[in-house]
């Protein structure tokens, strides 16, 4: 699956099922997870400490996570093709990865509607 399908989607959820294609990976989700969450707190300390430094610094270290993780994959993301999509997918992407590791799925995706995953090991 290449990233280009994801961008030629004509809807939100077309882009979202292309989305969760490149972002299976359970390294990559995780990655994806974790650099949302720093760059939450990133932003919860600029607006605590009315700092512009650590504002700029939290969608930076974001991106910087994101992209690193997908590299490791070979892939290659664009979030400026599609921000407010990227956005609102990177969102439900960490709602889903942290829902996973409480029901015990250790950051794996649920499987789309018309698949099965594989049992984890």
């Amino acid at each position: 699956m290449s990233t280009e399908e994801m961008y030629s989607a004509d809807t939100f959820e077309e882009f979202w099922e292309h989305y969760q294609e490149v972002h299976a990976s359970r390294n990559v989700r995780v990655a994806h997870a974790t650099a949302t969450a720093m760059g939450l707190l990133l932003l919860a300390r600029a607006v605590a400490k009315r700092s512009w430094k650590f504002a700029i610094a939290a969608p930076l270290l974001d991106h910087a996570i994101a992209q690193a993780s997908h590299r490791t994959q070979g892939e290659k993301t664009d979030p400026m093709r599609r921000p407010w999509w990227h956005a609102r997918a990177e969102w439900r992407l960490f709602r889903s990865t942290v829902r996973s590791f409480r029901q015990g799925r250790g950051g794996r995706r649920e499987p789309l509607a018309d698949e099965t995953l594989p049992p984890s090991t």
